[in-house]
């Protein structure tokens, strides 16, 4: 299929393994509702416990950008951490989940979509010490990179080898789950690739590690949105007033964590008093770095058509997805401040 250029700004909500768009019935209302009338109750579902990932959730609702927006929103992490499976079975009525996380969700028959990106580029990274900096994949030959083991890691370290013109056997792989920090501090390996890349960053500079980042763009891999706002179908063909709001309550939140990441920090410690305000901030100016400023073309949680559609052929092509063209019908832009039939 190809895309039209006006899909960008007229965001025709794309249902799942369909190639027509749908109209989406009462989303024509711009104006998000503000403080009149009672609340309207919205889960949200995240992948693990609070952190810097999630921090415009939970600045919107710190400082009320949530209830202005007239939405009582409660933010949960579902058994297992899987957002998405909370999503489809009712328990949720948004997720935050990865790009890769949602094409495989749809791949296998989900009825989901993204209506906007909350981080828009990739969370996994190749992450070295600065005194062995990783500048470029072709540095790894002959060393041994440290991820998570997944298919979704195999697949991005051989296309930045084969990228770099790199062997994959001469370059050892070590399994290292979900501590690939401590991978990189005690020596086991050059660089690590996994994410988020933004909390590894803090958790090396407590350690007073000092550390770089080579992200994936750079070395090949297909851009990608490291969290995506994802809702179940009949929702988004029916509930666009409800989004709209959520998403523009949201993108106040977003605004105030950038312009004051301390207090956003603070705000998370507050949340869960077993987190390290500092380490927080850390993440967070890592994050914010990666932000791009909202225009009139490209608002806040903006996604492009063509980049998912570029992202889901070549997971197609590492066996990751068996469909090739579904990436670019994951998304809607109906429901982005600004935007709207």
């Amino acid at each position: 299929m190809h895309f039209a250029p006006a899909l960008r700004r007229r965001g025709a909500l794309l249902a799942a393994g369909a190639a027509a768009a749908m109209l989406c019935a009462g989303c024509g209302e711009l104006a998000a509702r503000t403080s009149s009338g009672s609340p309207r109750p919205l889960t949200v579902a995240i992948d693990g416990k609070p952190n810097a990932l999630y921090a415009a959730l939970y600045e919107a609702q710190a400082t009320g950008d949530f209830a202005r927006g007239a939405l009582a929103v409660k933010i949960t992490t579902p058994p297992g951490a899987d957002s998405l499976g909370a999503l489809e079975q009712g328990a949720a009525n948004i997720a935050v989940a990865s790009e890769p996380q949602l094409l495989v969700a749809r791949d296998r028959g989900a009825k989901l979509v993204a209506i906007g990106a909350l981080v828009a580029q990739p969370l996994d990274a190749f992450v070295s010490l600065a005194r062995r900096p990783v500048n470029d994949a072709a540095t790894l030959a002959g060393h041994t990179v440290a991820s998570a083991g997944t298919p979704l890691a195999t697949a991005q370290l051989d296309t930045a080898l084969a990228g770099a013109g790199v062997a994959p056997a001469s370059v050892r792989r070590l399994a290292a789950g979900a501590n690939l920090a401590g991978a990189l501090a005690h020596g086991h390996a050059i660089a690590t690739l996994g994410g988020p890349w933004p909390l590894e960053l803090a958790a090396l500079e407590q350690a007073h590690r000092a550390a770089t980042v080579l992200e994936l763009p750079a070395a090949g891999v297909p851009v990608y949105s490291g969290l995506v706002l994802v809702v179940r179908v009949g929702e988004a063909h029916y509930q666009g007033p409800l989004l709209r709001a959520f998403l523009q309550s949201l993108m106040r939140g977003a605004a105030a964590v950038t312009a004051n990441p301390g207090a956003a920090a603070a705000t998370l410690a507050h949340v869960d008093p077993l987190l390290d305000a500092a380490f927080e901030r850390a993440a967070l100016d890592a994050l914010i770095a990666l932000s791009k400023t909202a225009s009139a073309s490209a608002p806040f949680g903006y996604q492009n058509p063509y980049a998912w559609r570029a992202f889901g052929a070549w997971m197609h092509q590492h066996g990751l997805l068996g469909d090739a063209n579904g990436g670019g019908l994951a998304i809607t832009d109906e429901f982005l401040p600004g935007q709207g039939a």
